[in-house]
């Protein structure tokens, strides 16, 4: 098995490879969504954080369930942008076009990461058959669900909060490959923040659970963006 998560970070994305015959968890950056493909030729499921499948208006069914799963944690999940402000050449602009489709605006947040959903979209509408191994999580859905269906303590934003994520991580891989503070974290991954270090494995994580047909799927029968492109989040 081999199997590998991704992350958006500065300047690119952060990608952890797992090797289910050496057992070796490794890391490595690449530019473009393109690039990570291209690495990762041989392998078998990669999970993204990042939305695949994308409405052109109504809220996407699996960004609901997961909000639904985190309960105290639901803020984490926010709703995906929907296809139409991915051209957007600002936050004001993608709200005028947001509220006007469906009657609210666009968070921040969603704006911020509309350049590497667009980049990813394209890739995928190219090619729908990557999704037969590229998967949408959400980390913080794999980690409550790595804790046994119980949301994360603290932000992961936190010492406290990077701590309480490593230590599940450090419960399914092996725990010398798994940087166990946030300093270590940078000095494996300097290009990456820590937090979306730890987002990458725990993505990782739920490759390997889709790969072993363990992982939850949210929605179980999900629906297809108008290019085909399925609108769910694995975990």
């Amino acid at each position: 098995m081999s199997v590998a998560g991704v992350d958006g970070c500065r300047g690119g994305w952060i990608v952890a490879g797992w090797d289910g015959g050496s057992g070796v968890l490794e890391f490595a950056f690449r530019r473009t969504f393109r690039e990570v493909l291209d690495g990762a030729a041989d392998v078998e499921c990669i999970g993204i954080d990042i939305p695949i499948g994308l409405s052109d208006g109504p809220p996407r069914a699996c960004d609901l369930a997961a909000r639904a799963v985190l309960g105290p944690r639901r803020s984490s999940v926010f709703p995906a942008p929907i296809r139409p402000v991915l051209d957007a050449a600002d936050h004001r602009s993608a709200s005028e076009i947001a509220r006007s489709v469906t009657g609210k605006g666009i968070s921040i947040q969603a704006f911020n990461i509309t350049g590497k959903v667009a980049e990813v979209d394209g890739v995928m509408q190219e090619n729908p058959s990557l999704q037969v191994r590229v998967i949408e999580v959400h980390p913080e859905v794999s980690f409550c669900l790595l804790n046994g269906g119980v949301p994360m303590t603290h932000s992961k934003k936190r010492t406290a909060g990077f701590a309480e994520r490593q230590a599940l991580l450090a419960s399914v891989f092996p725990n010398d490959q798994v940087p166990l503070t946030r300093r270590d974290a940078r000095a494996v991954a300097s290009y990456a923040g820590p937090d979306d270090l730890l987002d990458a494995v725990v993505a990782c994580w739920s490759a390997r659970r889709a790969l072993d047909g363990q992982a939850v799927r949210l929605p179980e029968n999900p629906p297809v963006d108008r290019f085909g492109l399925l609108m769910r989040i694995v975990a």
